[in-house]
């Protein structure tokens, strides 16, 4: 007969959230030991901070829409645990419409440049590029 042994399933061990961030500062300041020699570990801790700065805004926002905290509460939270905030600076973080800013996708920012589209339309009618998003752009219009 062949079976497997029965074995006991061992108990996940949870983690504080302090022990989390302690355990993360941890992991950056050894990161920053390495890049001290290799600047390739430099470049891979700059993604590292622009990372930490969008999923920073991504909590914040979801304190706030998802778990009902006012910015004026999150902004007290974090004075309280020596990141000092007023309301007005969390608003200007954190609000609506700064979230739909930063979260929103690339794609609409350049639809809604009519700098960038007429600047492409003008090097097509000058120039004579084959440049397809002036094409796409045409269809979509209608102007052809």
């Amino acid at each position: 007969m062949t079976g497997r042994k029965a074995t006991t399933k061992r108990r996940k061990k949870e983690y504080e959230d302090d022990d989390f961030a302690k355990a993360a500062g941890r992991f950056i300041t050894a990161m920053g030991r390495r890049a001290s020699t290799n600047p390739e570990a430099l470049a891979f801790m700059l993604t590292l901070q622009q990372t930490m700065k969008e999923e920073t805004d991504r909590a914040a926002a979801s304190l706030h829409a998802d778990a009902g905290f006012s910015l004026g509460e999150i902004a007290r939270f974090l004075t309280e645990f020596g990141h000092p905030m007023t309301r007005q600076n969390a608003v200007k973080r954190w609000g609506p419409a700064s979230m739909a800013r930063k979260l929103g996708p690339a794609a609409v920012a350049n639809v809604i440049n009519l700098a960038k589209v007429r600047a492409a339309r003008a090097r097509h009618q000058v120039w004579g590029e084959a440049d397809g998003e002036v094409v796409a752009l045409k269809r979509a219009a209608g102007d052809c």
